[in-house]
Protein backbone atom coordinates (compact mmCIF):
# COMPACT_ATOMS: atom_id res chain seq x y z
CA UNK A 1 0.00 0.00 0.00
CA UNK A 2 2.85 2.34 0.81
CA UNK A 3 4.42 1.96 -2.61
CA UNK A 4 1.05 2.46 -4.32
CA UNK A 5 0.36 5.60 -2.30
CA UNK A 6 3.75 7.06 -3.16
CA UNK A 7 3.32 6.33 -6.89
CA UNK A 8 -0.21 7.78 -6.87
CA UNK A 9 0.90 10.90 -5.01
CA UNK A 10 3.76 11.43 -7.48
CA UNK A 11 1.42 11.04 -10.46
CA UNK A 12 -1.11 13.45 -8.93
CA UNK A 13 1.63 16.00 -8.24
CA UNK A 14 2.79 15.79 -11.86
CA UNK A 15 -0.80 16.14 -13.07
CA UNK A 16 -1.42 19.11 -10.78
CA UNK A 17 1.71 20.88 -11.94
CA UNK A 18 0.79 20.18 -15.58
CA UNK A 19 -2.73 21.54 -15.14
CA UNK A 20 -1.40 24.67 -13.43
CA UNK A 21 1.12 25.18 -16.26
CA UNK A 22 -1.55 24.83 -18.95
CA UNK A 23 -4.29 26.81 -17.18
CA UNK A 24 -1.91 29.69 -16.46
CA UNK A 25 -1.74 30.26 -20.24
CA UNK A 26 -5.53 30.77 -20.48
CA UNK A 27 -6.99 34.27 -20.72
CA UNK A 28 -7.60 36.05 -17.42
CA UNK A 29 -10.44 38.27 -16.25
CA UNK A 30 -8.52 41.30 -17.45
CA UNK A 31 -8.42 39.83 -20.97
CA UNK A 32 -12.20 39.80 -21.13
CA UNK A 33 -12.67 43.22 -19.59
CA UNK A 34 -15.88 42.03 -17.94
CA UNK A 35 -14.60 41.05 -14.52
CA UNK A 36 -15.74 37.48 -15.21
CA UNK A 37 -13.18 34.85 -14.16
CA UNK A 38 -11.33 33.37 -17.09
CA UNK A 39 -11.33 29.70 -18.14
CA UNK A 40 -8.20 28.95 -16.10
CA UNK A 41 -9.78 29.69 -12.71
CA UNK A 42 -11.34 26.32 -11.94
CA UNK A 43 -8.65 24.08 -13.44
CA UNK A 44 -6.09 26.04 -11.42
CA UNK A 45 -8.18 25.82 -8.22
CA UNK A 46 -8.74 22.07 -8.67
CA UNK A 47 -5.03 21.53 -9.40
CA UNK A 48 -4.10 23.36 -6.18
CA UNK A 49 -6.53 21.15 -4.22
CA UNK A 50 -5.03 18.09 -5.97
CA UNK A 51 -1.53 19.18 -4.92
CA UNK A 52 -2.69 19.72 -1.33
CA UNK A 53 -4.33 16.27 -1.23
CA UNK A 54 -1.19 14.71 -2.73
CA UNK A 55 0.94 16.36 -0.03
CA UNK A 56 -1.40 15.00 2.67
CA UNK A 57 -1.21 11.52 1.10
CA UNK A 58 2.60 11.68 1.10
CA UNK A 59 2.65 12.85 4.72
CA UNK A 60 0.23 10.15 5.90
CA UNK A 61 2.05 7.46 3.91
CA UNK A 62 5.43 8.34 5.41
CA UNK A 63 3.87 8.22 8.92
CA UNK A 64 2.05 4.94 8.20
CA UNK A 65 2.63 2.19 10.75
CA UNK A 66 3.94 -1.11 9.31
CA UNK A 67 0.79 -3.01 10.34
CA UNK A 68 -1.34 -0.62 8.23
CA UNK A 69 0.76 -1.36 5.14
CA UNK A 70 -1.51 -3.99 3.56
CA UNK A 71 -1.73 -5.33 0.02
CA UNK A 72 -4.07 -3.63 -2.43
CA UNK A 73 -6.52 -5.70 -4.50
CA UNK A 74 -6.14 -4.20 -7.98
CA UNK A 75 -8.49 -6.62 -9.77
CA UNK A 76 -11.47 -6.96 -7.44
CA UNK A 77 -14.99 -5.80 -8.30
CA UNK A 78 -14.45 -2.25 -6.97
CA UNK A 79 -11.27 -1.52 -8.93
CA UNK A 80 -12.75 -3.09 -12.08
CA UNK A 81 -15.67 -0.67 -11.81
CA UNK A 82 -13.21 2.22 -11.48
CA UNK A 83 -11.29 1.02 -14.56
CA UNK A 84 -14.50 0.83 -16.59
CA UNK A 85 -15.44 4.35 -15.41
CA UNK A 86 -12.03 5.65 -16.52
CA UNK A 87 -12.43 3.95 -19.92
CA UNK A 88 -15.85 5.59 -20.33
CA UNK A 89 -14.28 8.98 -19.52
CA UNK A 90 -11.55 8.42 -22.12
CA UNK A 91 -14.21 7.64 -24.74
CA UNK A 92 -16.06 10.79 -23.63
CA UNK A 93 -12.95 12.92 -24.17
CA UNK A 94 -12.45 11.38 -27.61
CA UNK A 95 -16.08 12.06 -28.58
CA UNK A 96 -16.21 15.56 -27.12
CA UNK A 97 -14.82 17.31 -30.20
CA UNK A 98 -16.84 15.50 -32.91
CA UNK A 99 -20.13 15.34 -30.98
CA UNK A 100 -19.83 18.56 -29.04
CA UNK A 101 -20.20 19.34 -25.37
CA UNK A 102 -23.99 19.07 -25.14
CA UNK A 103 -24.42 15.67 -26.81
CA UNK A 104 -21.28 14.01 -25.40
CA UNK A 105 -21.90 15.26 -21.85
CA UNK A 106 -25.56 14.26 -21.88
CA UNK A 107 -24.61 10.76 -23.05
CA UNK A 108 -21.86 10.48 -20.41
CA UNK A 109 -24.15 11.58 -17.61
CA UNK A 110 -26.94 9.28 -18.84
CA UNK A 111 -24.57 6.29 -18.82
CA UNK A 112 -23.26 7.08 -15.32
CA UNK A 113 -26.72 7.74 -13.88
CA UNK A 114 -28.03 4.44 -15.29
CA UNK A 115 -24.96 2.56 -14.10
CA UNK A 116 -24.60 3.96 -10.60
CA UNK A 117 -28.19 4.74 -9.59
CA UNK A 118 -30.32 2.40 -11.74
CA UNK A 119 -32.91 5.14 -12.44
CA UNK A 120 -35.35 4.61 -15.31
CA UNK A 121 -34.32 5.61 -18.82
CA UNK A 122 -36.60 8.63 -18.83
CA UNK A 123 -35.51 9.90 -15.40
CA UNK A 124 -31.86 9.32 -16.29
CA UNK A 125 -32.20 11.26 -19.54
CA UNK A 126 -34.07 14.16 -17.91
CA UNK A 127 -31.46 14.46 -15.13
CA UNK A 128 -28.58 14.19 -17.65
CA UNK A 129 -30.09 16.83 -19.93
CA UNK A 130 -30.86 19.18 -17.01
CA UNK A 131 -27.37 18.89 -15.51
CA UNK A 132 -25.79 19.43 -18.93
CA UNK A 133 -27.95 22.53 -19.48
CA UNK A 134 -26.95 23.95 -16.08
CA UNK A 135 -23.24 23.27 -16.65
CA UNK A 136 -23.47 24.74 -20.15
CA UNK A 137 -25.20 27.84 -18.79
CA UNK A 138 -22.62 28.33 -16.05
CA UNK A 139 -19.69 28.04 -18.44
CA UNK A 140 -21.27 30.04 -21.26
CA UNK A 141 -22.93 32.86 -19.35
CA UNK A 142 -21.32 33.07 -15.89
CA UNK A 143 -17.70 32.09 -16.57
CA UNK A 144 -17.76 33.42 -20.14
CA UNK A 145 -16.17 30.21 -21.48
CA UNK A 146 -17.66 29.14 -24.82
CA UNK A 147 -18.42 25.43 -24.77
CA UNK A 148 -20.93 25.15 -27.61
CA UNK A 149 -18.72 26.26 -30.47
CA UNK A 150 -17.74 22.80 -31.71
CA UNK A 151 -19.30 19.42 -32.55
CA UNK A 152 -22.67 18.64 -34.09
CA UNK A 153 -24.60 21.36 -32.26
CA UNK A 154 -22.95 24.76 -32.63
CA UNK A 155 -24.48 27.39 -30.38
Amino acid sequence: MKKGNLILAALCILLGIGVIAVSSTYPTAESYGTGVPGPGLWPMAIAIVLLACSAMLLYNTWRMKPEKNTDIDLFGPGPKRAYISMAILVVYVLLLEPLGFIIATTILEFIFIRWFSKKSYVVSFVIAAAVTAVVYGIFQFVLNVPVGSFGLIRL
